[in-house]
């Protein structure tokens, strides 16, 4: 795969531009003098751009990389989803689709053009004429995943362009109506597009998911009104505990679930970096004490262990220095030893195959850098 000819052009132009410095530093000849974003004084040492990329990126990752997206291929099914789906096929496309992205391969190059294609057509039929995506199991939380693939496949897109951004308005639309009167989002979208609306109280994962959606649209250029994302944000960090994890749902001063998790935490964690407006909020008292809960916890035992890393491998990325070289080579190696022989990743639980598999990839593939969404 990585010796693959749009790999190869990757590699030489990032390079060249210093786009493979390592996460957190300014690239070489770009004069930034911005800071990681980690509690360390000051940034990390320079490093070599290829030596580190090198050290992230072994022979046997490669290898293991190249089994998982055989496994999807050889599991796409005629319709354009994937075995092992599980009836969540709106939000496993979109995943698997970005699994294809994160590694350089769209629907117009790559040897995955056809797979790619087909999985975004299948994913498009799921949208209704209110710009929701719908297939009756994976709700807000597909909805946002799809919205989240069409922003980062849009420049990468071939033909199917502008039929990606017309979806792409819509699903941001449906998005933005969506926001519950906290800020937050709920399992179900407004009624204008098909669902029951929200319970009242939110869902701290799936307002994650949304403005992680919404921060993709937004980079893309596409109009998101900036009272929602303030809104979000507002929702995110009033959902933070005291030890730095984050409560499943806020109701008004009530904390449902009000206990930290991981995964919902790792989320957390990964949007409060994300929407973050100004330098000091990388340095943030909430950003330090959410970090500090993922280097306590990210070994430990998860009730949705792929779900929990995807995000986590994001927000250890964007912080860069110690924290990722500390995390990466941990999730690697255990990524490749739990992979199955048939080259897909299982989680078990509520977690479905073809869901745990393309998450899998896309943490693998964080070094290649080349998710705009990853990005500070």
């Amino acid at each position: 795969m990585l010796s693959s000819p749009i790999f190869k052009t990757a590699l030489l132009s990032a390079a060249l531009a210093g786009a493979l410095a390592a996460p957190g530093e300014p690239a070489p000849g770009s004069g930034g003098t911005e800071s990681s974003p980690s509690r360390e004084s000051g940034p990390p040492a320079r490093r070599d751009p290829l030596r580190s990329f090198s050290q992230e990126i072994t022979p046997a990752l490669r290898l293991s990389i190249d089994r998982g997206f055989n496994y999807l291929v050889r599991n796409q099914l005629t319709s354009g989803s994937f075995a092992g789906s599980e009836g969540f096929t709106v939000a496993v496309n979109a995943l698997v689709g970005l699994a294809f992205l994160a590694g350089g391969y769209t629907d117009k190059e790559g040897p995955y053009t056809e797979t790619v294609r087909n999985c975004t057509q299948c994913l498009l039929s799921y949208q209704n004429e209110q710009g929701y995506f719908d297939d009756r199991e994976s709700r807000m939380y597909g909805h946002g995943f799809a919205t989240l693939y069409l922003a980062e496949l849009h420049g990468m897109a071939g033909d199917q362009r502008e039929r990606v951004r017309s979806a792409l308005k819509r699903a941001v639309q449906v998005i933005e109506l969506s926001q519950s009167s906290d800020g937050g989002w709920d399992y179900q979208p407004d009624s204008r597009f098909g669902g029951s609306g929200s319970r009242g109280e939110s869902d701290t994962s799936i307002t994650v998911c949304q403005a992680m959606a919404l921060r993709a649209a937004r980079n893309l250029g596409i109009q998101v009104q900036p009272a929602v994302v303030e809104r979000a944000r507002a929702y995110i960090r009033n959902a933070q505990n005291s030890d730095g994890g984050f409560c499943y749902r806020l109701s008004g001063a009530i904390r449902w679930g009000g206990g930290s998790q991981f995964p919902r935490s790792a989320a957390g964690v990964c949007i409060l970096y994300s929407l973050a407006k100004t330098p000091e909020e990388y340095h943030s008292p909430q950003l330090n004490r959410g970090y500090d809960y993922l280097l306590e916890n990210y070994r430990g035992f998860s009730q949705f262990p792929f779900y929990g890393q995807y995000y986590c491998t994001q927000a250890m990325f964007q912080a860069g220095g110690k924290k990722w070289a500390e995390y990466f080579p941990y999730l690697r190696d255990r990524l490749m030893k739990t992979q199955k022989k048939d080259g897909s990743w299982s989680g078990g639980g509520m977690e479905v195959t073809s869901q745990t598999t393309a998450m899998a990839l896309i943490s693998l593939q964080m070094p290649f850098r080349f998710l705009p969404i990853t990005e500070r």
